[in-house]
């Protein structure tokens, strides 16, 4: 019986939803400001740098492409680059300017730790292969 005053009561009134509606909306707001602080605008400053750097780019900068390889930029036409790859001088590659990773030349030092560490495991090949 009691059950059913309360059935009878809960009947007449009427459900507020605009509580309900304003409950869901603030965390999506809290997440999405979340996911934008710390997604979005990060990527956005990530690729705005990118862009100055490759906008940036001149006649006679060492670059890095996309695939690894360093060459020495000797042309610029429009969006386009023409670089010498290698020490053969005679090798010219036209690439697109957003194919730089990074205007830098090669490390091409020779590790002394790497170099003694190679001659000793050929000296342990060596032993093996007798």
């Amino acid at each position: 019986m009691s059950s059913l005053f309360v059935l009878e009561a809960g009947a007449g009134a009427q459900p507020s939803t605009a509580g309900s509606i304003g409950a869901m909306l603030i965390p999506m707001v809290i997440l999405f400001g979340f996911m934008y602080l710390m997604l979005i605008r990060p990527q956005k400053k990530r690729q705005r740098e990118i862009d100055q750097m490759q906008s940036s780019i001149n006649i006679g900068d060492s670059v890095m492409t996309n695939g690894g390889f360093y060459g020495k930029v000797v042309d610029s036409v429009n969006n386009v680059l023409i670089i010498e790859l290698g020490t053969n001088k005679s090798v010219r590659v036209p690439i697109e300017r957003n194919a730089v990773a990074a205007v830098k030349e090669p490390d091409l030092t020779i590790n002394r730790d790497d170099l003694i560490e190679d001659k000793k495991e050929d000296k342990e090949e060596k032993k093996d292969e007798e």
